[in-house]
């Protein structure tokens, strides 16, 4: 009985590995799944003959780093920076330049006003108020000296942008203000003497004529006094017909000369009387 058990259960034993073997064997020769990718054509779409042109994407330029952290000033020189787009570069650079300039007009002649008016008032529970400010900024200077140091053009194929750094040295480095100070002064100096000129030749003809004012009035004094006696002429005469009135005439010469003869003795008088 014990050698039949044995048996059997040896038996037992082998199928069961035998089932085991061929189970393993079907999984290793089952064929994996195959996924099929499908691709779909893309839309083609029917480019008209006559379309425009399409537009190249706008690039924005990236700032230099100047521009953004500009150089710290000194006692020497001071800077400024100024930016500007046209289609044109020329156009666009002296745009930049011309606004780095202002900058630095601003900087040495700038006079800011400001005017503010405030208004409060309260109606009940309600509370209303008005606040108002205006500030303006005028700049007016010569500048003179400033130096472009650095400068930055990009084209995104239809704009120019160009950046700008101004440098201006201040005191005696700006040669060119100096020179200019030197001229004014010196224009100022010979427009100063020529007036200083036309003061003093004026003020020397107004002594000559009041010295020859002087001596004529002082030749009037010491020059000596004639008197003049006044001689009455006669404006009728008497005659041995009786009294007569003498021909009127304007001459004052004529008149004296026959006041004197008519004053002499025998003296003669003719009358004439013509039709």
């Amino acid at each position: 009985m014990l050698i039949k058990r044995l048996s059997v259960l040896a038996v037992a034993t082998s199928l069961v590995a035998c089932a085991s073997t061929t189970a393993q064997k079907a999984e290793t020769v089952a064929p994996a799944p195959v996924t099929r990718v499908v691709e779909i054509a893309p839309q083609v779409v029917p480019v008209h003959p006559y379309a425009m042109p399409a537009r190249q994407a706008r690039v924005v330029p990236q700032a230099p780093e100047w521009y953004v952290r500009m150089p710290e000033d000194t006692p020497e020189m001071t800077f400024a920076v100024g930016t500007a787009t046209s289609t044109d570069e020329q156009m666009a650079y002296d745009k930049a330049r011309m606004a780095a300039e202002r900058k630095l007009v601003e900087q040495m002649y700038a006079r800011i006003t400001t005017q503010t008016n405030s208004f409060k008032a309260d109606r009940g529970s309600a509370t209303i108020e008005n606040y108002q400010q205006v500030t303006r900024k005028n700049a007016r200077g010569e500048l003179s000296g400033a130096q472009r140091v650095d400068s930055q053009v990009t084209h995104d194929g239809q704009y120019y942008k160009v950046y700008v750094l101004l440098r201006l040295p201040t005191g005696a480095n700006n040669t060119i203000q100096t020179r200019r100070d030197q001229s004014r002064m010196q224009r100022e100096a010979e427009i100063r003497g020529r007036a200083a000129e036309r003061d003093m030749d004026a003020n020397e003809a107004r002594d000559i004529k009041l010295e020859q004012d002087s001596n004529q009035t002082l030749e009037r004094r010491l020059a000596p006094q004639s008197r003049v006696t006044p001689v009455t002429v006669p404006e009728t005469a008497k005659t041995s017909e009786g009294e007569i009135k003498l021909l009127e005439v304007d001459n004052a010469e004529y008149r004296q000369k026959r006041a004197e003869a008519l004053a002499k003795p025998n003296a003669v008088v003719g009358q004439t009387t013509l039709r």
